[in-house]
């Protein structure tokens, strides 16, 4: 798999299981960006940003976690829970207030 967003733009808003100790959890992909280069080279792919929501129980640790979803093959991301972006900040993800959110980075 090639992270990009052509890859997970039209995923946006699909649901994606997460394999736990507690059992399977259900994230929805709410966003996904790509930061600026910034001079990096062109070898090196520019960093993508996974943005997704869940259940507010169980809360997930960062950890890396086997995922899955029927467009993708079973994948092991490295998850992590975040902060929701400080209101007014342009160019950020929102996701539902009643949600745990959860960020994937490919750098």
């Amino acid at each position: 798999m090639h992270p990009s967003l052509e890859l997970f733009t039209p995923l946006l808003g699909t649901d994606f299981t997460v394999e736990t100790q507690a059992g399977p959890v259900v994230l929805r992909l709410e966003g996904c960006t790509e930061a600026p280069r910034r001079g990096l080279p062109e070898q090196f792919r520019a960093p993508l940003s996974l943005i997704f929501s869940g259940p507010r129980q169980p809360v997930l640790a960062q950890d890396n976690f086997a995922i899955e979803h029927p467009a993708l093959a079973r994948q092991v991301w490295c998850i992590a829970p975040v902060m929701p972006p400080l209101p007014g900040t342009q160019g950020s993800v929102a996701t539902p207030p009643d949600r745990q959110r959860y960020q994937v980075l490919f750098a």
